[in-house]
C-alpha cells in the first residue's frame, strides 16, 4: 500500500509539474499574441473613464440608429443606382414593363456577389437577394420559384482562394452544367420566359490574385483563366439562344456581376440583348438593379474600367505576376503570401518590372489607337476594336444626350470649361460630361522618354437632365493637372509649350476621336467618328519647369525620389536594364517577360534577410536622414495630457513638450502593437483606440450602425461619378464608427480604408477594393471620401501606399517602375487623399520598391507624404505579423509610424533609447499617431483617467500556473512525505 502511495505521488507530481512547464511556456507565448488575441477574444485591455467636463468635438447627426441605418440602405442603393453602366441595350430592350416574368441563371444568381473577400469582406447574411430586388420591382412572382429551388440545392457555388495560406488554383466558376436541368424544370420556363436573366459572378479577395492561365485549371476554366467565360456558361448561353429561337424566352438579359473586368469577346454572340455592369452589390445595391430593369431608375453610370474583349492584350499583362529571381536558391531566398508562410521572415524572392510605363487602360489603347490613325509612332496594323469592348467611361442610358457651345477659358492657374447638354430623348436622366485633355507630345519628349497619353481625364459633373431641357455646365479643371514628370531632364513637372487640346466626350474614345477629327485625321483608319466642334485648342507659348517644381501645399522642392525603383537608374542592379514601352515605338518597345537576378549591392541594400545586413541599412539610414539628430528628453515629469490637444495643429512647438513626456517604453509599446488598435499611453492620458477595415464600410459585419453597414465595390462608387453620393457615404461610414464602442468604454476610431490602388490589370484579387484604372480619378474620390469620413471624427488610412496592385508575392515583392508611372499613375489616389481630402494618414503596403520595403522607403514615407504632401497623421503598415522584413529600425527611421501587428521577437528598438536618430525618429512617429487620436472622435471622453487592466485570459492564465504550481509543490511535499514513510517503515 505504501509502494502504491508512492507510485500514486510521483504520477501526481509528473503531470502536475508538466501541466506547470506548459503554463509557464504559455505566459511568454501568448503575451507575444497578445494584442491579435485581445482582439479576437475582444478582450478588455484599459478602462476608460470619461471626463464629467469634456467637450464633445463629433457629436452624430442621427437622434438613433434606426434612422442612420434607414439612410445607409439608401445610400448604398443610390450609389448603384448610379454606378451600375448600361452597356448593351438591343432594341431598346431595357427597360421591362412591369409583369415581366423573369427565369434567373446561373448559381451566381442565387449566389450573388455583394463584396470580395479578406480584410475587406462583408457578411452577405442580411442581404437583399436578387429574386426579393426583383420581386419588388416587378411584382410578386416575378421569379421562376423553381429555377430559384434549384440553385438553392444545386450544390454548385463559386470558391475564392483562402485569404489565409490561399493560392490562384483554388478558385472555380462552378457554374452549374446544361445537363443539370431537368426535363420538369426546363418546362416551368415557358411560365417565366419574358426573360432569361443570365448573371456572370467573378469573385476577387485578398490573398491571391485571379487566375489568368494556370494550365492546372483548365479543366475547370477556359485557358485557366477566371476573366473567360468557361465551358457550362457558353453551353448555357449557347443553349439559351436556342431556346429563344424556339420561342420559350423572349429576351437574354445579363447582369455582370464583378469587379474584375470579365473578358467580354462574347457580348455580339448567342442573340444576348442587353448588358447590365453592376460590380459588386453591396447589402441593398441589388434593389437598384432591379429598378434599372423596371425603369424606375434611368442607369447613369460609366465604367472606370476599359472593358477588353482581350484582357491579355494590354502591356501590363505581359509582366503581371510574382517572378522569382533567376539566382534567388544562391541568397536562400523565400516568398510568403501570408503571414503563416514559412518565409514570412524572408520574402525576398520575387520582383514586378511595370515595363509598360504610363500605358495603363485607357492610356495604353486610346494612345495606340491615336498613333495608329495618324500612322506614327511604328503603331503598327493596330485594330482598336479587336482588343476594346467597352472604353473608358462608356455607358448608356434609356435617354440621349447631345452637346454644344463648348468653351475653355484660361484663367490662371485653372481652366473654365463650359458646355451645354441637352437631354434630346423623352425620359429624364443624370449625364455625367467628362472633360479630357491631350498635352502635345514633342521631340523633347522623345529625347528626354516623357510619355504622354493621347487623352487624360481632367473634370466631371453630373446632373439631372429633364426630357427635352438643357442643363449648362462649367467645370473647372487646374493647370496644374496638364504637367507631365520629366524624371530624365528637369527631373521634376514640367508644362510644355505647344499646343493642348481640350475636348467633352462620352467616353475616353469619343474624347480622341473629338481631337482626330480636330486634327483633320483621316476618317477611314477611326473606329467610330469625331466631332471638332466640341474640342478647343490652348497654346502654352513657353517651357515651364519651375512654376510646378514646388509642392503647392508646403512649398518644398519636388524632384526626384524613386530613382532606386528605376531599374535604368539604380547602380546595385548593375547593368540589368530594360527598354520601357514607348509611344514613339509601339511595336519595338512592346513589353515582354523581364528576368532579374540579386547582385550583392540589392542584397545589402535592401533583400537582405540577415540581421548584420539589416543592422548596417539602418546604420546607412541614420547617417543619411538624421545625420544631426541629437537625443531627445523623454519621460520627462509634465502636466500635459492628450485632451489638451484636440485642436492643436501639427505644427504647434507645444506637441514636442507633450511627447516629452512619453518614456521610451510606452513609445515602443505604441508603435510595435498596433494590430486593428492603438495602445493606451497613460504617460500622457491618451486612450486607446479600436481600429477596423473598411473598403466597402466598416466592414467588421454587414448591418448599420455599431456594426456597420456594407456598401458597393469601390469601382461601383467611382462609377457614379457623383461625389455628393461619395460624401453621404463617408459620412455613413464615420457615422458607424462613431456609434461603435465596446464595454470598456473604447471607441472604434480609425479605418483601414479606402483602397486607393489602381486597377493596373483586370485580374488583381483586391480589385473590388480599389477605384479604377485611372489614378487621377481615384484621387478625386477618395479626396472626398476621406474628407466626409474625417469630418465624422474617425482618421483614415488610405491604402496601399503604394504599388501593392497585385496580390501575388506580395510579401515584399520588388516593384520596378520609373518615377513618371509612380507619381502619375500610382500615386495620385494617395495624393488626392491627403492633399485633397486632409487625410491623416495611409496604411503601407507589404511590397518593396526597387528593393526597400515601402514603409522604410524615405522618399515615400517623408519625401512624398510629408515633405509634398504634408501628411500630418499616422502611417501604419499592413499587416506586419512575423514579417520581420517590416524592421522597426528601418520603418522609423524613415518615416513609417504604426505597425499593424505585435512585435514578438521583432523589437528590434529595444535598447535604442539612447540612439538619437533612433529616440528622435521614434519621437516623431509617436506624435503622428497622438495626432490622429487627438483629432478623432477619441478625444469626446476628455482628460480621460485611462487605467490598463491585464485581459481576463491572462489572468486566467496566471491563475491556472499557480494553481499548477501549488499542486506541484504539494505533490512534491506528499511524494517526499510518502517515500519517508516508507523507508521509515
Amino acid at each position: 500500500m505504501k509502494k502504491q502511495g508512492s507510485l500514486l505521488w510521483t504520477i501526481l507530481t509528473v503531470i502536475t509539474a508538466l501541466l506547470l512547464v506548459v503554463c509557464i511556456v504559455a505566459i511568454p507565448v501568448t503575451n507575444a499574441f497578445a494584442t491579435a488575441i485581445n482582439v479576437a477574444l475582444d478582450a478588455k485591455t484599459q478602462e476608460v473613464i470619461h471626463d464629467p467636463d469634456a467637450k464633445i468635438y463629433f457629436w452624430s447627426n442621427y437622434e438613433n440608429e434606426e434612422d442612420l441605418v434607414a439612410f445607409e440602405k439608401q445610400v448604398c442603393h443610390d450609389i448603384e443606382a448610379e454606378g451600375a453602366a448600361l452597356l448593351v441595350n438591343r432594341d431598346n430592350t431595357l427597360p421591362l414593363p412591369q409583369g415581366t416574368k423573369f427565369t434567373p441563371f446561373s448559381q451566381s444568381s442565387f449566389n450573388l456577389l455583394y463584396g470580395g473577400t479578406g480584410s475587406g469582406q462583408v457578411s452577405s447574411e442580411d442581404a437583399i437577394s436578387l429574386k426579393a430586388a426583383m420581386d419588388g420591382a416587378f411584382g410578386e412572382d416575378s421569379v421562376n420559384p423553381e429555377q430559384w429551388k434549384f440553385y438553392a440545392g444545386a450544390g454548385y457555388k463559386r470558391v475564392n482562394a483562402d485569404t489565409t495560406g490561399g493560392n490562384q488554383g483554388q478558385y472555380r466558376i462552378n457554374e452549374v452544367p446544361w445537363s443539370e436541368y431537368s426535363d420538369a424544370l426546363k418546362g416551368t420556363w415557358s411560365q417565366y420566359g419574358d426573360v432569361a436573366l443570365v448573371t456572370l459572378a467573378r469573385s476577387g479577395g485578398e490573398g491571391a490574385d485571379l487566375p489568368s492561365g494556370l494550365p492546372e485549371l483548365e479543366p475547370y476554366m477556359t485557358d485557366g483563366d477566371y476573366l473567360q467565360l468557361c465551358k457550362e456558361e457558353v453551353d448555357m448561353l449557347e443553349n439559351l439562344q436556342q431556346l429563344k429561337e424556339q420561342g420559350v424566352f423572349k429576351k437574354i438579359v445579363v447582369l455582370l456581376n464583378s469587379s474584375n473586368a470579365l473578358q467580354l469577346d462574347f457580348v455580339d454572340d448567342y442573340d444576348i440583348d442587353a448588358v447590365l455592369w453592376i460590380g459588386d452589390v453591396g447589402m441593398t445595391g441589388i434593389t437598384a438593379v432591379a429598378d434599372i430593369l423596371a425603369g424606375n431608375v434611368n442607369p447613369s453610370g460609366r465604367i472606370v474600367d476599359t472593358f477588353l474583349k482581350d484582357n491579355h492584350s494590354s502591356p501590363a499583362m505581359q509582366n503581371f505576376g510574382a517572378y522569382p529571381y533567376t539566382n534567388g536558391a544562391d541568397y536562400d531566398v523565400a516568398s510568403a503570401q501570408n503571414n503563416t508562410d514559412p518565409g514570412i521572415g524572408k520574402c525576398n524572392r520575387d520582383y514586378v518590372v511595370y515595363q509598360e510605363g504610363i500605358y495603363v487602360g485607357y492610356r495604353y489603347y486610346e494612345t495606340r489607337y491615336e498613333d495608329y490613325v495618324l500612322g506614327q509612332g511604328n503603331a503598327g496594323d493596330y485594330s482598336y476594336d479587336s482588343d476594346v469592348a467597352f472604353p473608358f467611361g462608356y455607358g448608356l442610358s434609356y435617354t440621349d444626350f447631345e452637346y454644344s457651345n463648348f468653351s475653355v477659358q484660361d484663367q490662371g492657374d485653372t481652366f473654365q470649361v463650359d458646355v451645354d447638354v441637352k437631354n434630346t430623348g423623352a425620359v429624364d436622366g443624370k449625364h455625367t460630361v467628362q472633360i479630357y485633355f491631350q498635352s502635345p507630345y514633342t521631340q523633347y519628349d522623345i529625347d528626354n522618354q516623357v510619355e504622354k497619353s493621347a487623352v487624360e481625364l481632367c473634370g466631371f459633373d453630373k446632373k439631372e437632365i429633364a426630357a427635352g431641357q438643357t442643363e449648362h455646365f462649367t467645370i473647372t479643371v487646374e493647370k496644374e493637372d496638364l504637367t507631365s514628370y520629366d524624371h530624365m531632364n528637369a527631373k521634376t513637372y514640367i508644362l510644355e509649350d505647344g499646343d493642348y487640346y481640350f475636348t467633352v466626350g462620352k467616353d475616353a474614345h469619343d474624347a480622341v476621336n473629338n481631337i482626330l477629327a480636330a486634327k483633320g485625321a483621316d476618317s477611314s483608319r477611326m473606329t467610330g467618328t469625331g466631332n471638332a466642334e466640341l474640342t478647343c485648342k490652348w497654346n502654352n507659348p513657353t517651357f515651364d519647369k519651375t512654376t510646378y517644381a514646388v509642392s503647392s501645399i508646403t512649398g518644398n522642392p519636388i524632384t526626384n525620389l524613386f530613382e532606386d525603383a528605376d531599374l535604368n537608374k539604380y547602380d546595385g542592379v548593375e547593368g540589368q536594364t530594360i527598354t520601357y514601352l514607348t509611344r514613339n515605338d509601339w511595336t519595338g518597345t512592346f513589353p515582354s517577360t523581364v528576368s532579374l537576378k540579386i547582385t550583392e549591392q540589392m542584397w545589402k541594400d535592401g533583400l537582405s534577410h540577415n540581421e548584420a545586413d539589416r543592422a548596417a541599412m539602418a546604420e546607412t539610414a541614420k547617417s543619411r536622414y538624421w545625420a544631426d539628430a541629437s537625443l531627445p528628453q523623454m519621460g520627462v515629469s509634465g502636466t500635459l495630457n492628450a485632451s489638451m490637444f484636440a485642436e492643436t495643429d501639427a505644427d504647434d512647438p507645444s506637441w514636442d513638450q507633450l511627447i516629452s513626456q512619453i518614456p521610451y517604453s510606452e513609445m515602443t509599446n505604441l508603435i510595435y502593437n498596433g494590430f486593428h488598435l492603438t495602445q493606451p499611453v497613460p504617460s500622457i492620458s491618451l486612450p486607446g483606440t479600436n481600429d477596423e477595415n473598411g473598403p466597402q464600410g466598416f466592414t467588421k459585419s454587414l448591418m448599420g450602425g455599431s456594426s456597420a453597414m456594407a456598401y458597393t465595390s469601390e469601382d461601383v462608387m467611382a462609377a457614379t461619378f457623383n461625389l455628393e453620393l461619395i460624401e453621404h457615404m463617408g459620412k455613413c461610414i464615420g457615422e458607424d464608427f462613431l456609434h461603435a464602442t465596446d464595454d470598456s468604454g473604447t471607441v472604434f476610431s480609425g479605418i483601414y480604408g479606402p483602397g486607393a490602388n489602381i486597377h493596373r490589370t483586370p485580374y488583381c484579387g483586391r480589385n473590388f477594393e480599389y477605384y479604377s484604372e485611372d489614378g487621377w480619378l481615384s484621387g478625386r474620390v477618395a479626396a472626398v471620401e476621406v474628407a466626409a469620413i474625417q469630418d465624422r471624427g474617425v482618421y483614415v488610412f488610405t491604402k496601399h501606399f503604394a504599388l501593392n496592385d497585385q496580390e501575388e508575392g506580395r510579401y515584399g515583392i520588388s516593384t520596378w517602375s520609373n518615377e513618371q508611372a509612380i507619381r502619375e499613375l500610382y500615386l495620385e489616389g494617395f495624393e488626392g487623399s491627403v492633399t485633397r481630402g486632409g487625410g491623416m494618414g495611409v496604411m503601407s503596403s507589404f511590397n518593396r520598391l526597387g528593393v526597400t520595403w515601402s514603409g522604410a522607403h524615405h522618399g515615400l514615407m517623408t519625401g512624398i507624404l510629408r515633405d509634398e504632401w504634408g501628411m500630418k497623421g499616422a502611417a501604419i503598415t499592413d499587416c506586419s505579423v512575423m514579417a520581420a522584413y517590416m524592421d522597426y529600425r528601418l520603418g522609423v527611421l524613415a518615416g513609417q509610424d504604426l505597425w499593424d501587428g505585435y512585435s514578438m521577437g521583432m523589437e528590434t528598438l529595444n535598447g535604442l533609447d539612447n540612439d538619437p536618430a533612433v529616440a528622435s525618429a521614434v519621437q516623431t512617429a509617436v506624435k503622428h499617431i497622438a495626432y490622429s487620436i487627438t483629432h478623432s472622435h477619441a478625444m469626446n471622453v476628455g482628460n480621460a483617467t485611462v487605467r490598463t487592466i491585464t485581459p481576463w485570459w491572462q489572468m486566467a492564465i496566471y491563475a491556472v500556473t499557480g494553481v499548477m504550481a501549488l499542486l506541484t509543490a504539494g505533490s512534491v511535499f506528499m511524494l517526499i512525505r510518502s517515500k519517508k514513510k516508507a523507508k521509515n517503515s
